[in-house]
């Protein structure tokens, strides 16, 4: 709150009162990084000219890259954000959950056309992969936030990748 303060010029009451309260602030806070980060980050995902590995690959770079960047908090705030959510704040925690869940979701939509389109071994479960990777990115910002380089994050990308189920 206090780089919000001195880099906006306004007072931590003002801030509060123009979102009703502290719970109002930070779940705006939420909405502008869903709009911009998460966007930025999932683009792969939605991007229809990439194959189904391509944009879980460019996804999985992306976090690594983003992750990692100098001069920027590591991690994702979506994951680090929700240890630090009290108990006391269910709907900022219910917020959270939504978002990493909608997040998941595209995920998993993107395994479902790609297996639809034989992309995916036939045993393959596009909804178990899609949390496995999902997963993988969690732990990349856990990582993230304890010092891992992004040569090590794209290690674990690529050691994830090398799981992927192709088609035979």
């Amino acid at each position: 709150m206090a780089d919000l303060v001195a880099e906006t010029g306004v007072a931590a009451a003002s801030l509060y009162a123009a979102f009703d309260n502290k719970a109002g602030l930070f779940a705006a806070v939420i909405e502008r990084y869903a709009a911009t980060f998460s966007v930025h980050l999932y683009a792969p995902i939605n991007d229809p000219a990439l194959s189904t590995f391509e944009a879980v690959k460019g996804l999985l770079e992306r976090a690594a890259s983003s992750f990692s960047e100098p001069g920027t908090p590591a991690g994702c705030f979506m994951y680090s954000a929700a240890a630090a959510v009290s108990p006391a704040s269910a709907a900022i925690e219910c917020l959270l959950r939504d978002k990493r869940i909608a997040a998941e979701a595209l995920l998993i939509e993107r395994l479902h056309r790609g297996s639809a389109q034989g992309e995916l071994a036939p045993n393959a479960d596009p909804a178990v992969l899609g949390k496995f990777f999902n997963t993988v990115m969690e732990g990349m910002s856990v990582q993230a936030r304890d010092g891992a380089t992004i040569n090590e994050l794209l290690s674990i990308t690529k050691m994830a990748l090398d799981r992927w189920p192709a088609a035979v």
